[in-house]
């Protein structure tokens, strides 16, 4: 005996609103007793937090967490079914309904299925969730008998997902960055009913990959999103001080950059034994600017659109390079299971360059002169394939 399942045409990614046509490969060897044969559509989106140990037991304790077979104890679990979807093959619905199981003879079986991805998720609708439930059998939905001798199989208990907070959502993609704490997983599942006493129902599982549809993107306008930060070299050594330093180093403009203590103001002339020392140049100090369209939309596999520009603050006859770039990405992920909630940050280097000699300020700039830099720095390292859309579910978000 053997299980397989072959999807028409299968993409990479299923999408909302696309049609799932498979076929049900059954190879046997010898004539068996066949009650039915049911496929499901699954998605769960799954999650599980400890319990921290100074909550348990006290006044506002959470009590005994729920608990599933093989799990560690207080741990908080939360598992919605954002997506089911059930149809029986074998016998076909349509069929007239027969009083007991029906016989295959060997050798390899098809049966055809299809189900159509639904565009919002299926848990948040309680009056869908609380008609799941008792068996799918040769007589339909809602048949069977004891043991499986009548030929039934036990299908998802809807009741447990009112007991969970829900939102009306686009289904979330697969997600599977947090395993053991938090995934999204999307399956083909088959379960082939065999009666008796003493006989398991064969089962197969095959998992999916999905990526929801992206929303219509709002028109491109002028608008920017920003975030401004000022930048000051330390003061030069005054060259009468140079041979009192214990060490080496040579005077001039040291590569080092810091924050002013407050504002965007310059800093201070430099200080020596606490009193202004008139003599000591100005060192130079310029703001980077960092901007992205508005709203900010970054792709996987393209390049993200930023503009990095450079602003004199000061009067200074210095000139300024650009010597290294790093571009991070970083993202948030909320995880709930219950009534504990959890922040999980993932930080992705896009862009990191050193060695570069770019210069944003020269002697004869006037203050205020802006001079962007050139997007070829960061063009060529498009966003890593890896980053998850944004998305938002009933647990995770």
């Amino acid at each position: 005996m053997s299980i397989r399942v072959a999807i028409e045409n299968q993409p990479e990614f299923f999408t909302n609103l696309d049609v799932l046509r498979g076929q049900v490969l059954l190879s046997l060897s010898r004539n068996e007793q066949i009650g039915a044969i049911i496929v499901k559509l699954e998605g769960e989106s799954v999650t599980a937090l400890g319990v921290p140990p100074d909550t348990l037991g006290g006044p506002h304790g959470y009590g005994a967490p729920q608990r599933y077979p093989g799990q560690s104890d207080h741990v908080l679990y939360e598992n919605h079914k954002i997506l089911y979807k059930i149809a029986q093959v074998f016998p076909e619905e349509s069929a007239s309904p027969m009083p007991g199981p029906r016989s295959l003879p060997p050798g390899q079986h098809r049966f055809n299925f299809s189900f159509k991805f639904p565009f919002n998720n299926a848990c948040s609708d309680p009056a869908a969730m609380a008609r799941i439930g008792g068996l799918a059998g040769p007589g339909g939905f809602g048949s069977g008998g004891l043991f499986g001798v009548g030929g039934g199989i036990r299908v998802m208990d809807g009741s447990r997902q009112l007991l969970y907070k829900h939102v009306t959502k686009t289904l979330p993609p697969s997600f599977t960055g947090f395993p053991g704490e938090a995934e999204i997983r999307y399956y083909i599942k088959v379960t082939i009913q065999r009666p008796g006493m003493f006989k398991e129902n064969w089962r197969h599982q095959m998992g999916l990959k999905f990526l929801p549809i992206e929303p219509p993107r709002p028109p491109k306008t002028s608008h920017e999103a920003y975030a401004r930060r000022p930048f000051a070299f330390l003061p030069r050594t005054p060259p009468g001080q140079a041979s009192k330093r214990k060490s080496g180093f040579l005077s001039g403009w040291h590569g080092h950059l810091h924050l002013p203590n407050s504002g965007n103001h310059p800093p201070e002339s430099p200080t020596v034994d606490g009193k202004m020392d008139l003599g000591a140049s100005q060192p130079p100090s310029i703001e980077m600017s960092a901007r992205l369209p508005h709203p900010a939309i970054v792709t996987c596999n393209k390049p993200i659109p930023l503009r990095l520009i450079a602003k004199k603050l000061v009067p200074v006859d210095a000139e300024v390079y650009l010597v290294a770039l790093q571009v991070d990405l970083v993202g948030k992920t909320m995880i709930r299971a219950q009534d504990l909630i959890n922040t999980e940050t993932t930080r992705w280097i896009v862009v990191s360059k050193t060695g570069l000699s770019i210069p944003v300020s020269q002697p004869g700039d006037e203050v205020g002169k802006e001079v962007v830099v050139p997007n070829s720095v960061w063009n060529d390292a498009p966003l890593p394939n890896t980053v998850m859309p944004s998305f938002k579910t009933c647990n995770l978000g």
